[in-house]
């Protein structure tokens, strides 16, 4: 399969779905924890840090390590950055496993789709353990799907490793990666997949193979899955 070969005309094998901004809608609770995180952190270690508005916080929604946390720290305090991580990801975990659902509206219904279609699916995220294993478990995602991948799982250094190990664990290449993001267009890239991109204000325009804003039928069109009669 080579990446130009969407819509298609018969469903893939496998398809690989990052999480924040293409399943989770993000961009609700983000801005205001990083706020109110990065306020407390740098209070209780003595120095003033330029609290981000809802724009630049969800700008860096789906990058991953000091890209996100480093942004925000004035520089000559920027390898604080894990120290950050360290005092907001609880806090971040909480949120999600909250009770509230973040999930985009029939996120979990394509899955489903998917799934009893016969269409194995991964989820590959630029995050850390304790976060993911919070919007796996409190968003229902862990359920629908059949691999999950983070920064943290075995073997894993970026996002096209968590491609690679998806397409291992399938038994397949017949793949398609859905992502918001440059850094979800640069893994599916790295493997010659098809990239599906999850429309977002928040990212200039990628090259992708198709565009997807959220509609449930149309990206069983894109892939190539017939619309089922009853959902």
């Amino acid at each position: 399969m080579t990446a130009a070969r969407l819509p298609r005309t018969s469903p893939p094998g496998l398809v690989v779905f990052d999480v924040d901004g293409t399943l989770q809608d993000t961009c609700l609770w983000w801005p205001k924890v990083l706020r109110q995180g990065l306020a407390a952190f740098a209070a209780e270690r003595g120095f003033v840090a330029r609290l981000p508005d809802d724009a630049a916080a969800n700008a860096v929604i789906g990058k991953r390590d000091a890209e996100v946390w480093g942004a925000f720290l004035p520089p000559e305090h920027h390898d604080l950055w894990p120290d950050l991580r360290a005092a907001v990801v609880p806090v971040e975990a909480e949120v999600v496993r909250g009770g509230a659902d973040f999930a985009f509206p029939r996120a979990r219904a394509l899955l489903g789709i998917l799934r009893a279609a016969g269409v194995t699916t991964a989820l590959a995220s630029n995050c850390r353990q304790t976060y993911f294993a919070a919007v796996r478990e409190g968003l229902g995602l862990a359920y629908l799907t059949d691999w999950q991948f983070c920064l943290d799982s075995p073997g894993v250094t970026c996002k096209a490793d968590m491609l690679a190990a998806a397409m291992t664990a399938a038994g397949t290449r017949d793949a398609v990666m859905v992502g918001d993001r440059e850094s979800d267009l640069e893994a599916a890239r790295a493997h010659d997949l098809a990239f599906v991109w999850r429309r977002t204000p928040f990212c200039a325009g990628l090259a992708a193979d198709a565009e997807w804003k959220g509609d449930v039928d149309a990206f069983l069109r894109i892939i190539g899955l017939a619309t089922p009669r009853l959902q």
